[in-house]
């Protein structure tokens, strides 16, 4: 359809690469492809942490990610800046890292709304709390024991009624408390002691 160009001067079309001629045989040894060449494994140490950062994205995973939140965001100190990570975008971030050394380049969210990503640090401090009161996140809450709406099985897992907005904390605790056997009298008396909603 189009005209080819014509192409540049010289014998060879694009040049005879001559041009490279005086960068030496070892040039590839020195530049290598910046992926493979060059790359420090992460010591047992580093790997450690990292396994972990998948741990606990995870977790925040499954506690906020029924809420509707889109991913975390992390505080970088070198740019000063808060930096926003869909789900995915991380999982497969810290996997690279894990298995290469090195974690891919990306480009970052356009103009993300920061109340749809929660704050790496915070969801840390969350998911901790809630595992010290003995609340397993994944526990289904069926029904909302405030305005009595029967929560939709993909929003079970979630923080808070989808209708009223109550916390459904002090239902999954009543649950965990229950199955230690506690009576339910004794349950109300717990979670009113601890200021929770009864």
């Amino acid at each position: 359809m189009h005209d080819e160009p014509p192409d540049p001067p010289g014998d060879e079309p694009f040049g005879n690469g001559d041009e490279f001629d005086d960068l030496g045989d070892d040039y590839d040894e020195e530049v290598g492809d910046g992926y493979e060449d060059g790359l420090d494994p992460l010591d047992e140490h580093e790997s450690a942490l990292v396994r972990q950062d998948l741990v606990d994205l995870e977790r925040f995973f499954n506690t906020f990610g029924p809420e509707g939140f889109r991913g975390v965001s992390v505080y970088c100190h070198d740019c000063a800046e808060e930096h926003y990570y869909p789900w995915d975008m991380l999982r497969e971030n810290l996997r690279t890292l894990l298995d290469t050394g090195e974690t891919p380049v990306h480009e970052p969210a356009f103009a993300p709304d920061p109340d749809q990503y929660v704050p790496w640090e915070y969801a840390r401090g969350y998911v901790d709390a809630l595992q010290d009161v003995g609340v397993d996140q994944r526990a289904d809450v069926g029904a909302c024991r405030r305005c009595g709406v029967e929560i939709p099985s993909e929003l079970r897992q979630g923080n808070f009624c989808p209708r009223c907005g109550t916390p459904l904390m002090s239902e999954r605790l009543r649950q965990a408390l229950g199955a230690r056997g506690l009576r339910p009298d004794d349950v109300s008396d717990v979670l009113r002691e601890s200021g929770l909603p009864d």
